[in-house]
């Protein structure tokens, strides 16, 4: 490899440009390091020689970044070696790291495309921490982005994924210790400028024979597809282009009315749980197509990105805003979307925000009295007057009779064939199916507190007392039976 060719040609100089203009558009710092993700190709090695050259006079310091997909056997780690060494020519502080991506995307039920993708920018991620390092630049052309526009197209992407990538973008923030900024400064540039470079600066890029399988899609685009469009259009790349750009502007006006409306439809968001909760009363009243937005975000704001979310995604999530509570929903990058009787909730799986306590083990308990959860819940027992107004109960509080339940009972969750009726039905139904009618999300319905005594089932938490445990006129004595954050000033009566 010949770095010292001489003096600049014009091609150069006009690729370096326009690489200096993206950098200076991305508001690069030029005190602190770049990363650059170098996979021995014409475009990476392009993106690394000129972002060098701009780094010796006055630029960001270059760490050289390569991440092997052990996919190729010996050419894989033929590619490594070459990285490795031009890192080492040219003086500059090399990373490398990889992974069998096959196995990982079998593991993981992704395509391999999306697990290397996944496992680079992990990578990527992991590397700018270790170095506290400002950004990651990678050598996606213009070529890239009309390939990735007709992918999503092709997948059924809404606007968004007809925007293609942008000049400057974040990574999920759960990959490789938090989120990646990602840098694109030849996404104007054609593949064909990228080789050019090559060729007048001396570099041998590296080449990958699996560009040539057509087993993967973006592979079919480049080889069938792209030619045949260009028969229609020489330039139709970049025309595919002009409509990312036309679908950006588009997505920008959009994302102002979405802005203004993101502030009455929010309820919750939790940074640290990656969780959202939209009012779901609200989403129905919004026009759909502002609605479809709004889903769309809050989803970006659990995942920290929007890639991978397609538009099926997106109406089946308007779908289910309308059709019902309790639906739930599996995203990309493990986000679940679940409906609520007055909320909708984007949470990772298994963090969903539930407001029950841990599943418990059957337990004997005695009536009156309280028990404290480990999660800082507490169930309290208690005798009280006769409320005023019976109707006042909520889903955490209830009202008893304390003689028809008794004096012992057991605490449990829920098994199956559970039936139960609630106070003002007149027959027992399907405990699953009155969890359904309740909106109580599904990832939650195995944690919900169940009393049960002599009788039956007295009490589900959530719902209401049994209609057999109803409070009379000839009632006695008065149960409240409640579900709330454990305070000692508000516990009273024995232990359970």
């Amino acid at each position: 490899m010949n770095t010292g060719t001489p003096e600049k040609p014009a091609h150069v100089l006009s690729v370096r440009n326009a690489i200096n203009a993206a950098l200076g558009e991305a508001a690069v710092d030029p005190d602190r390091p770049v990363l650059v993700a170098v996979s021995g190709g014409a475009d990476s090695m392009t993106a690394l020689d000129a972002i060098q050259a701009i780094g010796a006079a006055g630029g960001p310091r270059v760490i050289v970044c390569h991440f092997n997909h052990q996919m190729r056997g010996a050419e894989s780690d033929a590619d490594e070696e070459y990285v490795r060494v031009a890192a080492e020519t040219r003086g500059l502080t090399y990373m490398g790291d990889g992974a069998d991506v096959a196995a990982y995307a079998k593991d993981n039920r992704l395509s391999v495309e999306d697990a290397a993708r996944r496992l680079r920018y992990e990578f990527l991620g992991r590397a700018a921490q270790s170095e506290d390092a400002q950004a990651a630049i990678t050598g996606h052309t213009l070529d890239d982005q009309a390939e990735t526009v007709l992918l999503h197209i092709v997948r059924g992407s809404g606007l968004a994924g007809v925007r293609g990538m942008r000049l400057v973008s974040q990574t999920p923030k759960r990959w490789g210790g938090g989120s990646l900024t990602i840098i694109r400064p030849l996404l104007r540039l054609r593949r064909e400028d990228t080789e050019q470079y090559c060729r007048d600066r001396g570099i041998v890029p590296r080449m990958d024979v699996s560009n040539e399988s057509t087993t993967f899609a973006r592979n079919r685009l480049r080889l069938n597809v792209m030619p045949e469009l260009e028969a229609i259009n020489p330039r139709v790349a970049e025309a595919i282009t002009r409509l990312s750009d036309t679908a950006a502007e588009e997505l920008a006006a959009l994302k102002e009315v979405v802005d203004e409306l993101w502030e009455h439809v929010l309820d919750v968001s939790d940074p640290e749980t990656s969780s959202v909760t939209l009012d779901r009363k609200m989403l129905q009243i919004t026009r759909p197509a502002l609605r479809r937005s709004l889903l769309r975000r809050a989803f970006v704001e659990a995942a920290g990105t929007a890639t991978d979310l397609l538009r099926t995604h997106i109406t089946e999530m308007d779908r289910l805003v309308e059709s019902g509570a309790g639906r739930s929903l599996d995203l990309p990058h493990g986000i679940r979307f679940e409906t609520r009787s007055h909320t909708v909730m984007y949470a990772p799986v298994g963090q969903e925000d539930s407001p029950y306590p841990a599943p418990i083990d059957p337990i004997e308990i005695s009536i009156p009295g309280r028990l404290e959860f480990s999660g800082g819940e507490a169930l309290v027992v208690e005798l009280v007057k006769r409320p005023d107004d019976l109707t006042a109960d909520s889903q955490s509080i209830h009202y008893a009779d304390a003689d028809t339940i008794g004096s012992a009972a057991t605490l449990r969750n829920r098994v199956e064939g559970d039936r139960f009726q609630p106070l003002g039905m007149d027959a027992d139904t399907r405990l699953k199916d009155l969890f359904v009618n309740a909106g109580i999300p599904r990832s939650w319905r195995d944690r919900v507190p169940i009393i049960e005594c002599e009788h039956g089932i007295a009490w589900v938490a959530g719902l209401r007392i049994a209609e057999w445990a109803r409070v009379t006129p000839e009632t006695v004595r008065v149960l409240r039976i409640s579900l709330k954050e454990s305070t000692a000033d508000s516990l009273q009566g024995e232990d359970l």
